[in-house]
Protein backbone atom coordinates (compact mmCIF):
# COMPACT_ATOMS: atom_id res chain seq x y z
CA UNK A 1 0.00 0.00 0.00
CA UNK A 2 1.46 3.53 -0.92
CA UNK A 3 -0.34 5.18 1.55
CA UNK A 4 1.70 3.96 4.28
CA UNK A 5 3.63 6.64 6.51
CA UNK A 6 5.36 7.12 9.76
CA UNK A 7 4.73 10.04 11.65
CA UNK A 8 7.59 10.94 13.80
CA UNK A 9 7.06 13.72 16.32
CA UNK A 10 9.92 14.96 18.36
CA UNK A 11 7.91 17.20 21.17
CA UNK A 12 8.36 16.15 24.16
CA UNK A 13 7.55 19.21 26.04
CA UNK A 14 4.03 18.79 26.12
CA UNK A 15 2.34 17.03 29.18
CA UNK A 16 -0.52 15.99 26.59
CA UNK A 17 -0.85 15.32 22.88
CA UNK A 18 0.60 17.61 20.23
CA UNK A 19 -2.13 19.13 18.50
CA UNK A 20 -1.00 20.37 15.04
CA UNK A 21 -0.54 16.13 14.62
CA UNK A 22 -3.03 15.08 15.60
CA UNK A 23 -4.60 17.53 12.85
CA UNK A 24 -2.41 15.97 10.96
CA UNK A 25 -3.14 12.26 11.45
CA UNK A 26 -6.88 13.07 11.13
CA UNK A 27 -6.31 14.45 7.70
CA UNK A 28 -4.49 11.54 6.47
CA UNK A 29 -6.54 8.75 7.66
CA UNK A 30 -9.51 10.33 6.65
CA UNK A 31 -7.85 10.54 2.91
CA UNK A 32 -7.20 6.63 3.27
CA UNK A 33 -3.51 6.97 4.58
CA UNK A 34 -2.07 4.02 6.63
CA UNK A 35 -0.86 6.24 9.82
CA UNK A 36 2.13 4.73 12.27
CA UNK A 37 3.06 7.76 14.78
CA UNK A 38 5.73 7.75 16.84
CA UNK A 39 6.36 9.92 19.79
CA UNK A 40 9.15 9.98 22.05
CA UNK A 41 7.11 9.28 25.25
CA UNK A 42 5.51 5.89 24.32
CA UNK A 43 9.38 4.46 23.88
CA UNK A 44 10.36 5.70 27.11
CA UNK A 45 11.95 9.11 26.72
CA UNK A 46 10.34 11.18 29.24
CA UNK A 47 8.46 14.30 28.66
CA UNK A 48 10.00 17.84 29.78
CA UNK A 49 7.56 19.41 31.63
CA UNK A 50 7.63 23.22 32.08
CA UNK A 51 8.35 25.24 35.10
CA UNK A 52 6.46 24.54 37.70
CA UNK A 53 7.18 25.41 41.59
CA UNK A 54 10.88 26.87 41.75
CA UNK A 55 13.17 24.89 44.05
CA UNK A 56 14.73 26.53 46.93
CA UNK A 57 17.83 27.13 44.88
CA UNK A 58 16.35 28.75 42.57
CA UNK A 59 17.14 32.14 43.26
CA UNK A 60 21.01 31.43 42.68
CA UNK A 61 20.17 29.43 39.76
CA UNK A 62 18.46 32.11 37.83
CA UNK A 63 21.27 34.53 38.64
CA UNK A 64 24.17 32.28 37.39
CA UNK A 65 21.91 31.48 34.12
CA UNK A 66 21.60 35.55 33.71
CA UNK A 67 24.71 35.92 34.25
CA UNK A 68 26.21 33.35 31.76
CA UNK A 69 23.98 34.30 29.29
CA UNK A 70 24.49 38.50 29.34
CA UNK A 71 28.10 38.13 29.93
CA UNK A 72 30.39 39.85 27.11
CA UNK A 73 33.19 36.93 27.46
CA UNK A 74 32.53 35.02 24.52
CA UNK A 75 34.67 32.07 26.37
CA UNK A 76 31.83 31.68 28.76
CA UNK A 77 29.18 31.85 25.75
CA UNK A 78 30.72 29.15 23.81
CA UNK A 79 31.03 26.73 27.70
CA UNK A 80 26.86 28.05 27.55
CA UNK A 81 26.16 26.82 24.20
CA UNK A 82 28.04 23.43 24.68
CA UNK A 83 26.15 22.69 27.76
CA UNK A 84 22.67 23.53 26.62
CA UNK A 85 23.69 20.50 24.04
CA UNK A 86 22.93 18.20 27.19
CA UNK A 87 20.13 19.87 28.40
CA UNK A 88 17.15 17.30 28.52
CA UNK A 89 15.33 18.13 25.18
CA UNK A 90 18.38 18.00 23.20
CA UNK A 91 19.85 15.20 25.10
CA UNK A 92 16.85 12.79 25.16
CA UNK A 93 15.47 13.10 21.42
CA UNK A 94 19.08 11.98 20.26
CA UNK A 95 19.14 9.27 22.50
CA UNK A 96 20.01 5.70 21.05
CA UNK A 97 16.68 4.75 22.86
CA UNK A 98 14.55 6.90 20.54
CA UNK A 99 16.89 5.82 17.16
CA UNK A 100 15.84 2.14 18.17
CA UNK A 101 12.56 2.62 18.08
CA UNK A 102 12.50 4.70 15.16
CA UNK A 103 14.73 1.95 13.52
CA UNK A 104 12.40 -0.63 14.17
CA UNK A 105 9.59 1.64 12.94
CA UNK A 106 11.53 2.08 9.49
CA UNK A 107 11.56 -2.04 9.29
CA UNK A 108 7.82 -1.94 8.87
CA UNK A 109 9.03 -0.09 5.41
CA UNK A 110 6.92 2.94 5.35
CA UNK A 111 6.25 4.90 1.75
CA UNK A 112 6.94 8.22 3.85
CA UNK A 113 8.34 9.35 7.13
CA UNK A 114 6.99 12.86 8.01
CA UNK A 115 8.83 14.72 11.18
CA UNK A 116 7.09 17.19 12.72
CA UNK A 117 9.82 19.45 14.85
CA UNK A 118 10.82 22.88 16.59
CA UNK A 119 13.69 24.26 15.27
CA UNK A 120 16.29 22.99 18.60
CA UNK A 121 15.76 19.37 17.39
CA UNK A 122 18.02 19.67 14.19
CA UNK A 123 20.61 16.53 15.46
CA UNK A 124 17.52 14.28 15.68
CA UNK A 125 16.14 15.16 12.11
CA UNK A 126 19.52 15.42 10.65
CA UNK A 127 19.98 11.40 12.30
CA UNK A 128 16.67 9.88 11.47
CA UNK A 129 17.17 11.71 7.54
CA UNK A 130 19.99 9.54 7.76
CA UNK A 131 18.78 6.40 8.90
CA UNK A 132 15.91 6.64 6.34
CA UNK A 133 18.76 7.78 3.45
CA UNK A 134 20.01 4.03 4.00
CA UNK A 135 16.53 2.47 2.95
CA UNK A 136 15.88 5.35 0.62
CA UNK A 137 12.39 6.32 2.38
CA UNK A 138 11.68 9.95 1.33
CA UNK A 139 11.29 12.62 4.51
CA UNK A 140 8.67 15.16 4.46
CA UNK A 141 9.48 17.75 7.52
CA UNK A 142 7.42 20.35 9.28
CA UNK A 143 6.58 22.24 12.47
CA UNK A 144 5.37 25.48 13.12
CA UNK A 145 8.88 27.80 12.86
CA UNK A 146 9.86 27.17 9.03
CA UNK A 147 8.80 30.94 7.93
CA UNK A 148 11.98 31.75 7.12
CA UNK A 149 13.84 30.98 4.26
CA UNK A 150 17.38 31.39 5.51
CA UNK A 151 15.88 28.93 7.57
CA UNK A 152 14.63 26.49 5.68
CA UNK A 153 17.65 26.80 3.29
CA UNK A 154 19.66 25.59 6.38
CA UNK A 155 17.33 22.53 7.06
CA UNK A 156 17.04 21.67 3.57
CA UNK A 157 20.68 20.76 3.45
CA UNK A 158 20.19 17.93 5.89
CA UNK A 159 21.22 14.86 3.79
CA UNK A 160 18.15 12.59 3.47
CA UNK A 161 15.72 14.89 3.75
CA UNK A 162 13.50 15.35 1.02
CA UNK A 163 10.85 18.31 1.48
CA UNK A 164 10.08 20.45 4.16
CA UNK A 165 6.17 21.85 3.74
CA UNK A 166 5.93 25.53 5.32
CA UNK A 167 1.65 25.58 5.83
CA UNK A 168 -0.83 24.95 8.35
CA UNK A 169 -1.31 21.30 8.87
CA UNK A 170 -4.96 20.93 7.55
CA UNK A 171 -4.22 22.75 4.17
CA UNK A 172 -1.99 21.63 1.54
CA UNK A 173 -0.33 18.73 3.43
CA UNK A 174 -1.76 15.96 1.42
CA UNK A 175 -0.74 17.63 -1.87
CA UNK A 176 2.90 17.65 -0.27
CA UNK A 177 3.06 14.06 0.58
CA UNK A 178 1.96 12.98 -2.85
CA UNK A 179 4.46 15.70 -4.27
CA UNK A 180 7.61 13.89 -2.26
CA UNK A 181 6.21 10.27 -3.40
CA UNK A 182 6.44 11.54 -7.36
CA UNK A 183 2.37 11.62 -7.61
CA UNK A 184 1.75 14.66 -8.34
CA UNK A 185 3.38 18.48 -8.70
CA UNK A 186 4.68 20.41 -5.98
CA UNK A 187 2.17 22.93 -3.80
CA UNK A 188 2.94 26.25 -2.82
CA UNK A 189 5.17 25.80 0.65
CA UNK A 190 6.77 22.88 -0.33
CA UNK A 191 10.55 23.24 -0.15
CA UNK A 192 13.15 20.93 -2.20
CA UNK A 193 16.80 20.53 -1.24
CA UNK A 194 18.83 22.11 -4.31
CA UNK A 195 16.02 23.61 -5.17
CA UNK A 196 13.62 26.79 -5.46
CA UNK A 197 12.16 27.89 -2.31
CA UNK A 198 8.92 26.45 -1.84
CA UNK A 199 7.76 29.77 0.25
CA UNK A 200 4.75 29.56 2.29
CA UNK A 201 1.40 28.12 1.90
CA UNK A 202 -1.45 30.06 2.10
CA UNK A 203 -2.89 30.48 5.38
CA UNK A 204 -6.05 28.24 5.87
CA UNK A 205 -9.12 30.00 5.61
CA UNK A 206 -11.64 27.63 7.14
CA UNK A 207 -10.95 26.29 10.46
CA UNK A 208 -14.01 24.78 11.04
CA UNK A 209 -13.62 22.62 7.69
CA UNK A 210 -10.84 20.87 9.48
CA UNK A 211 -11.96 17.13 11.35
CA UNK A 212 -11.23 16.97 15.12
CA UNK A 213 -7.17 15.95 15.67
CA UNK A 214 -6.72 12.20 16.12
CA UNK A 215 -5.01 12.02 19.37
CA UNK A 216 -5.52 8.22 19.57
CA UNK A 217 -2.04 6.77 19.08
CA UNK A 218 -0.69 9.22 22.09
CA UNK A 219 0.80 7.26 25.28
CA UNK A 220 -1.95 8.36 27.29
CA UNK A 221 -1.19 6.44 30.26
CA UNK A 222 2.09 7.97 30.25
CA UNK A 223 0.58 11.28 30.87
CA UNK A 224 0.63 12.97 34.74
CA UNK A 225 -2.93 13.62 33.73
CA UNK A 226 -5.19 13.73 30.93
CA UNK A 227 -5.10 17.04 28.93
CA UNK A 228 -6.53 17.86 25.75
CA UNK A 229 -4.62 20.71 23.37
CA UNK A 230 -7.45 22.67 22.12
CA UNK A 231 -7.66 25.78 19.71
CA UNK A 232 -10.54 28.26 18.46
CA UNK A 233 -8.48 30.28 16.26
CA UNK A 234 -4.80 30.89 14.90
CA UNK A 235 -2.99 34.38 15.20
CA UNK A 236 -3.33 36.67 17.35
CA UNK A 237 -6.32 39.93 17.72
CA UNK A 238 -3.09 42.19 18.50
CA UNK A 239 -0.68 40.87 16.70
CA UNK A 240 1.67 43.90 16.40
CA UNK A 241 4.37 42.87 19.34
CA UNK A 242 7.46 43.91 17.79
CA UNK A 243 9.17 40.87 19.89
CA UNK A 244 6.68 38.20 18.91
CA UNK A 245 7.73 35.84 16.87
CA UNK A 246 4.43 34.15 17.07
CA UNK A 247 2.69 36.24 15.10
CA UNK A 248 5.23 35.48 11.86
CA UNK A 249 5.38 31.80 12.38
CA UNK A 250 3.43 29.55 9.42
CA UNK A 251 0.28 29.38 11.36
CA UNK A 252 0.31 32.90 13.17
CA UNK A 253 0.41 35.28 10.22
CA UNK A 254 -3.05 36.08 10.16
CA UNK A 255 -5.86 36.02 13.07
CA UNK A 256 -8.60 33.39 11.73
CA UNK A 257 -11.34 32.17 14.22
CA UNK A 258 -13.50 28.72 14.40
CA UNK A 259 -17.02 28.74 15.26
CA UNK A 260 -18.23 28.53 18.84
CA UNK A 261 -20.31 25.85 18.05
CA UNK A 262 -17.34 23.94 15.78
CA UNK A 263 -15.06 24.01 19.17
CA UNK A 264 -17.68 22.92 21.30
CA UNK A 265 -18.32 19.80 19.35
CA UNK A 266 -14.90 19.49 19.98
CA UNK A 267 -14.85 19.70 23.69
CA UNK A 268 -17.20 17.40 23.55
CA UNK A 269 -15.69 14.92 21.40
CA UNK A 270 -12.53 14.45 23.35
CA UNK A 271 -14.24 14.33 26.71
CA UNK A 272 -16.02 11.08 25.28
CA UNK A 273 -13.26 9.61 23.26
CA UNK A 274 -10.48 10.41 25.88
CA UNK A 275 -12.44 10.25 28.95
CA UNK A 276 -11.06 13.50 30.20
CA UNK A 277 -11.97 17.19 31.72
CA UNK A 278 -9.06 18.91 31.20
CA UNK A 279 -8.67 21.10 28.67
CA UNK A 280 -5.87 23.54 27.41
CA UNK A 281 -6.42 25.99 24.82
CA UNK A 282 -3.31 26.78 22.98
CA UNK A 283 -4.54 30.07 21.09
CA UNK A 284 -2.23 33.05 21.48
CA UNK A 285 -4.67 34.93 22.79
CA UNK A 286 -7.85 33.18 23.50
CA UNK A 287 -10.01 36.66 24.06
CA UNK A 288 -8.98 38.14 20.74
CA UNK A 289 -12.41 37.24 19.99
CA UNK A 290 -14.83 37.83 22.51
CA UNK A 291 -17.60 35.85 21.00
CA UNK A 292 -15.77 33.30 21.30
CA UNK A 293 -14.08 34.01 24.71
CA UNK A 294 -17.91 34.85 26.18
CA UNK A 295 -19.28 31.55 24.72
CA UNK A 296 -16.82 29.73 25.74
CA UNK A 297 -18.19 30.54 29.73
CA UNK A 298 -22.05 30.11 28.60
CA UNK A 299 -20.72 26.84 26.64
CA UNK A 300 -18.49 24.53 28.61
CA UNK A 301 -20.01 23.43 31.06
CA UNK A 302 -23.41 22.57 29.66
CA UNK A 303 -21.42 20.29 26.99
CA UNK A 304 -18.81 19.14 29.27
CA UNK A 305 -19.67 19.33 32.94
CA UNK A 306 -16.75 19.26 35.28
CA UNK A 307 -14.30 20.70 32.48
CA UNK A 308 -11.40 22.21 34.15
CA UNK A 309 -9.61 24.46 31.76
CA UNK A 310 -6.76 27.30 31.07
CA UNK A 311 -5.53 29.55 28.06
CA UNK A 312 -3.88 32.97 27.50
CA UNK A 313 -4.99 36.36 26.84
CA UNK A 314 -4.11 40.02 25.74
CA UNK A 315 -4.67 42.56 28.32
CA UNK A 316 -4.77 45.18 26.52
CA UNK A 317 -5.76 48.50 24.89
CA UNK A 318 -9.50 47.92 23.73
CA UNK A 319 -12.18 49.39 26.21
CA UNK A 320 -13.92 45.95 26.53
CA UNK A 321 -11.24 43.24 26.24
CA UNK A 322 -13.38 40.57 28.16
CA UNK A 323 -11.87 40.97 31.24
CA UNK A 324 -13.80 42.81 33.33
CA UNK A 325 -14.81 41.18 36.73
CA UNK A 326 -17.92 39.84 35.99
CA UNK A 327 -16.03 38.00 32.69
CA UNK A 328 -13.79 36.52 34.71
CA UNK A 329 -16.25 35.78 37.53
CA UNK A 330 -18.22 33.87 34.81
CA UNK A 331 -15.05 32.48 33.18
CA UNK A 332 -14.32 30.75 36.87
CA UNK A 333 -17.55 29.42 37.10
CA UNK A 334 -16.96 27.99 33.22
CA UNK A 335 -14.01 26.08 35.05
CA UNK A 336 -11.28 28.37 34.31
CA UNK A 337 -8.80 27.85 36.33
CA UNK A 338 -5.44 28.90 35.20
CA UNK A 339 -4.92 31.92 32.97
CA UNK A 340 -1.59 33.30 31.52
CA UNK A 341 -1.23 37.11 30.21
CA UNK A 342 1.63 38.57 28.88
CA UNK A 343 2.72 41.22 31.32
CA UNK A 344 6.63 41.77 30.52
CA UNK A 345 7.19 44.84 32.15
CA UNK A 346 6.07 47.44 34.46
CA UNK A 347 7.78 50.26 32.50
CA UNK A 348 5.37 52.17 30.72
CA UNK A 349 8.19 53.84 27.92
CA UNK A 350 9.06 49.83 27.45
CA UNK A 351 5.75 49.37 26.96
CA UNK A 352 5.13 51.77 24.55
CA UNK A 353 8.81 50.75 22.57
CA UNK A 354 7.35 47.45 22.34
CA UNK A 355 4.01 48.10 21.03
CA UNK A 356 2.45 46.18 23.69
CA UNK A 357 -0.63 47.73 23.81
CA UNK A 358 -0.60 47.25 27.54
CA UNK A 359 -0.60 49.58 30.60
CA UNK A 360 0.49 48.52 34.80
CA UNK A 361 -2.35 49.84 35.84
CA UNK A 362 -4.77 47.70 33.77
CA UNK A 363 -2.97 44.70 34.28
CA UNK A 364 -2.80 45.29 38.07
CA UNK A 365 -6.63 45.61 37.67
CA UNK A 366 -6.70 41.94 35.98
CA UNK A 367 -4.78 40.74 37.91
CA UNK A 368 -6.75 41.77 41.28
CA UNK A 369 -10.07 40.81 39.28
CA UNK A 370 -8.93 37.00 38.25
CA UNK A 371 -7.59 36.45 42.09
CA UNK A 372 -10.47 37.62 43.32
CA UNK A 373 -12.87 35.11 41.32
CA UNK A 374 -10.25 32.36 42.42
CA UNK A 375 -8.10 31.73 38.90
CA UNK A 376 -4.73 30.73 38.92
CA UNK A 377 -2.68 33.97 37.48
CA UNK A 378 0.63 33.23 35.76
CA UNK A 379 2.40 35.89 33.84
CA UNK A 380 5.18 36.01 31.28
CA UNK A 381 7.91 38.52 31.53
CA UNK A 382 11.56 39.52 30.20
CA UNK A 383 14.63 41.56 30.28
CA UNK A 384 17.04 43.45 28.14
CA UNK A 385 14.93 44.99 25.85
CA UNK A 386 16.52 47.61 23.58
CA UNK A 387 16.65 50.87 25.96
CA UNK A 388 16.07 49.15 29.02
CA UNK A 389 17.93 50.62 32.11
CA UNK A 390 17.46 50.04 35.69
CA UNK A 391 14.72 52.23 36.62
CA UNK A 392 12.52 50.06 34.19
CA UNK A 393 13.34 47.12 35.79
CA UNK A 394 12.79 48.69 39.43
CA UNK A 395 9.69 49.40 38.42
CA UNK A 396 8.64 45.41 37.16
CA UNK A 397 10.27 44.62 40.69
CA UNK A 398 7.94 47.30 42.46
CA UNK A 399 5.11 46.01 40.55
CA UNK A 400 5.76 42.23 41.34
CA UNK A 401 6.16 43.28 44.87
CA UNK A 402 2.96 45.14 45.22
CA UNK A 403 0.94 43.04 43.29
CA UNK A 404 2.25 39.55 43.91
CA UNK A 405 -0.14 38.72 46.14
CA UNK A 406 -2.69 38.02 43.14
CA UNK A 407 -0.16 36.38 41.50
CA UNK A 408 0.55 33.02 41.20
CA UNK A 409 3.97 32.34 39.07
CA UNK A 410 5.79 34.46 36.69
CA UNK A 411 8.04 32.99 33.72
CA UNK A 412 10.38 35.83 33.22
CA UNK A 413 13.05 35.00 30.24
CA UNK A 414 15.79 37.13 28.72
CA UNK A 415 14.65 39.09 25.46
CA UNK A 416 15.57 36.47 22.44
CA UNK A 417 15.22 38.13 18.60
CA UNK A 418 13.26 35.90 16.40
CA UNK A 419 13.63 36.22 12.67
CA UNK A 420 11.34 38.19 11.07
CA UNK A 421 9.90 39.73 13.64
CA UNK A 422 9.96 44.03 13.52
CA UNK A 423 12.33 43.74 16.49
CA UNK A 424 14.71 41.95 13.87
CA UNK A 425 14.53 44.62 11.13
CA UNK A 426 14.95 47.75 13.49
CA UNK A 427 18.33 45.97 14.95
CA UNK A 428 19.35 45.07 11.15
CA UNK A 429 18.41 48.74 10.19
CA UNK A 430 20.82 50.01 12.82
CA UNK A 431 18.43 52.43 14.75
CA UNK A 432 19.48 50.75 18.03
CA UNK A 433 22.64 51.33 17.95
CA UNK A 434 22.29 53.79 19.91
CA UNK A 435 20.82 52.60 22.50
CA UNK A 436 23.66 49.84 22.88
CA UNK A 437 22.24 47.32 21.01
CA UNK A 438 23.11 45.11 18.23
CA UNK A 439 23.44 42.28 15.91
CA UNK A 440 26.20 40.28 17.35
CA UNK A 441 25.79 36.52 15.14
CA UNK A 442 22.73 34.92 12.93
CA UNK A 443 21.94 31.69 13.99
CA UNK A 444 19.63 30.62 10.89
CA UNK A 445 19.00 27.24 11.90
CA UNK A 446 17.69 28.19 15.26
CA UNK A 447 15.57 31.43 12.96
CA UNK A 448 17.09 33.38 15.64
CA UNK A 449 19.91 36.34 15.88
CA UNK A 450 21.99 36.23 18.75
CA UNK A 451 22.83 40.20 19.60
CA UNK A 452 24.94 42.40 22.17
CA UNK A 453 23.26 45.20 24.47
CA UNK A 454 25.86 46.97 26.52
CA UNK A 455 23.43 48.22 28.90
CA UNK A 456 22.60 45.14 30.69
CA UNK A 457 26.51 45.04 31.83
CA UNK A 458 26.51 48.09 33.84
CA UNK A 459 26.44 47.63 37.82
CA UNK A 460 23.25 49.45 38.19
CA UNK A 461 21.72 46.85 35.77
CA UNK A 462 22.86 44.10 37.73
CA UNK A 463 21.90 45.27 41.02
CA UNK A 464 18.49 45.41 39.61
CA UNK A 465 18.28 42.21 37.99
CA UNK A 466 19.32 40.76 41.38
CA UNK A 467 16.31 42.78 43.21
CA UNK A 468 14.15 41.51 40.39
CA UNK A 469 15.35 37.55 40.52
CA UNK A 470 14.22 38.06 44.33
CA UNK A 471 10.85 38.92 43.64
CA UNK A 472 10.35 36.47 40.94
CA UNK A 473 11.64 33.77 43.24
CA UNK A 474 9.49 34.70 45.98
CA UNK A 475 6.45 34.53 43.77
CA UNK A 476 7.70 31.05 42.25
CA UNK A 477 7.98 29.78 45.89
CA UNK A 478 4.24 29.45 46.23
CA UNK A 479 2.30 26.87 46.13
CA UNK A 480 -0.72 27.36 43.33
CA UNK A 481 -4.02 26.96 44.19
CA UNK A 482 -5.60 23.58 44.58
CA UNK A 483 -8.07 22.88 42.07
CA UNK A 484 -5.45 24.51 39.09
CA UNK A 485 -2.88 21.75 39.76
CA UNK A 486 -3.72 19.42 37.40
CA UNK A 487 -3.00 21.86 34.85
CA UNK A 488 0.51 23.21 36.39
CA UNK A 489 2.83 23.37 34.01
CA UNK A 490 0.62 22.69 30.90
CA UNK A 491 0.69 26.53 30.38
Amino acid sequence: MYRSALFIDLNNFALFPTLPVGLIVSAMRGSEWDVDVLSPLAVGVPGIPRPTRAPVWGYWDERARWWSATTPSRSVRSIRKALDTLRPHQRDTTSKRLMDAVEVRLNRSPKVVLISAYLMYFEAVRRICALCAERGIPVLLGGPAFHEEATRREWAAIDGLTGIYAGEAEQGLLEALNAVLGRGPDPQGLTRPGGTDGGLAPPAQDLDAAAYPDYSDFPWDRYPNRIVSMLTGRGCGWGVCKFCSDVVTVAGRTFRSRTLENVLGELEFHAKVHKTRLFCFSDLKLNSNLEMWRGLHQGMQRVVPGAKWTCAVHVGPREDEGLSEEDLRAARESGLVRITAGFETASPAMLNSMRKGSRPERMAEFLANAHGAGISTRVTAFTGYPGEGPEDLDLTTRFLEQHGRHVERVHLSRLSVQAGTPLDEEMRSGRLEDLGFGLMDEQPALASIAHTNSRTTSRAYRKSITRLLRAVHTINRRPIQGDARELEGAM
